[in-house]
């Protein structure tokens, strides 16, 4: 089944261990900065270009990929009836029809970056495996971790104050 029709459990009937569909608003206790902007967001993916040379210095300059990375600050996603905490434990989360942003890195113009983005408010649909927050996680709720195929679709985006 294709994960954007899966059924969405709510959130007080998760259960533990077992790999559940969420959908609701999210909540961010702590933004995060894309790295080289002033964009705040939960989560982000983010991959910078540069303009150079090819190899062999033969032909005209192009833009060549030079990095691509992603961070996660967690978040809450609420629906009517609670909150489940969503974290990412590495480079597991795949954001779909995310906010996207483009622009330009560095005082020389020689850098430029494409990013997608989960920001407060946003309603999203999250699949991951339902489990017990640990460490520095809030202990008030359940955590959901992304699985094997690591989804997160934004489903609506909510225009955010500039």
């Amino acid at each position: 089944m294709l994960f954007r029709f899966a059924k969405s459990t709510k959130i007080t009937s998760l259960t533990q261990d077992a790999v559940q569909t969420v959908t609701g608003k999210v909540v961010v206790p702590k933004a995060t900065r894309i790295p080289g902007t002033e964009i705040q967001c939960a989560c982000y993916w983010m991959m910078t270009e540069h303009w150079t040379q090819p190899a062999r210095k033969k032909g005209r300059k192009m833009w060549m990929p030079q990095d691509a990375r992603q961070g996660c600050s967690g978040f809450f996603v609420e629906d009517d009836t609670g909150k489940v905490w969503v974290s990412d434990n590495g480079d597991a989360m795949d954001i779909r029809n995310g906010w996207e942003d483009r622009g330009i890195l560095g005082k020389k113009g020689t850098q430029r970056f494409v990013s997608r983005s989960i920001k407060n408010g946003d309603i999203v649909k999250i699949r991951g495996t339902v489990k017990k927050t640990k460490g520095a996680e809030p202990a008030d709720c359940l955590a959901l971790r992304p699985d094997d195929k690591g989804l997160v679709t934004v489903l609506q985006k909510k225009k955010s104050k500039p």
